[in-house]
């Protein structure tokens, strides 16, 4: 399978920053399955998210799921850029998501560690089948011309950053520049934490959707709803 036209993040389900969180595993992968059963099956996550245990609930949504048919993303954190580590940190992720990962992305960029190092990680990565693709996350121009030049034998598949209807500073340079190098682009927040409402779900998700992949956070099945029949006509 091949990234969706939406997906669904994990921030904050399993825990917080680098911190784990047991107490409503039940009804949190139950979340994850209910956008799973609405046809949302491109799933957003990372190491730091919980500790890891978010990747963990991942791996028990998706557990009886065709592996083709979801598409999953994880992200290393910025202090394990280097190469050892970052080839640790991705069988770690891997591992506790129980499958390969479609899509690894750097989640910040670090300039104390270089980005070929960490670039050269990434495609290891690929070939040892732990990941099929490679991205980064939060990069800006200067940042992304420079993981272009690090690659020898795979694209940049993906950026991730903050994107929606009321932050649109990326279109300035950060998107253009991804669409002229084929980069895709994920929007996380994309409903600016609720105030999406203010414009409607359906307009704030179609504006973004006309170039971007947005990845909305809820475990409210409702309000999944809401943002499942608010894209129907895109997805």
């Amino acid at each position: 399978m091949e990234i969706g036209r939406i997906g669904f993040g994990t921030w904050g389900i399993g825990g917080g920053y680098w911190k784990a969180d047991y107490t409503k595993d039940k009804e949190e992968i139950e979340a994850m399955k209910y956008w799973l059963s609405k046809g949302i099956r491109t799933i957003d996550t990372a190491e730091m998210y919980g500790g890891g245990h978010t990747e963990e609930l991942v791996g028990e949504a998706i557990k009886r799921e065709v592996r083709d048919d979801v598409f999953i993303i994880s992200k290393v954190w910025s202090n394990h850029l280097h190469y050892e580590d970052l080839i640790k940190s991705g069988k770690a992720s891997a591992k506790r998501v129980g499958t390969f990962l479609d899509l690894y992305l750097i989640h910040w960029p670090n300039d104390q560690v270089p980005l070929c190092e960490s670039i050269r990680a990434l495609e290891t990565l690929v070939e040892s089948g732990i990941a099929r693709h490679i991205g980064v996350s939060n990069f800006d121009v200067p940042h992304l011309r420079e993981a272009l030049s690090c690659t020898r034998k795979y694209e940049i598949f993906a950026n991730e950053i903050k994107y929606n209807y009321f932050y649109r500073e990326p279109e300035k340079d950060i998107i253009p520049f991804c669409e002229e190098n084929k980069i895709k682009v994920i929007a996380y927040e994309p409903l600016e934490k609720g105030a999406a409402a203010r414009v409607g779900l359906k307009e704030a998700l179609s504006y973004i959707m006309k170039r971007t992949v947005p990845i909305p956070k809820s475990s409210n099945k409702a309000h999944i709803d809401e943002i499942v029949n608010a894209v129907s006509g895109h997805s």
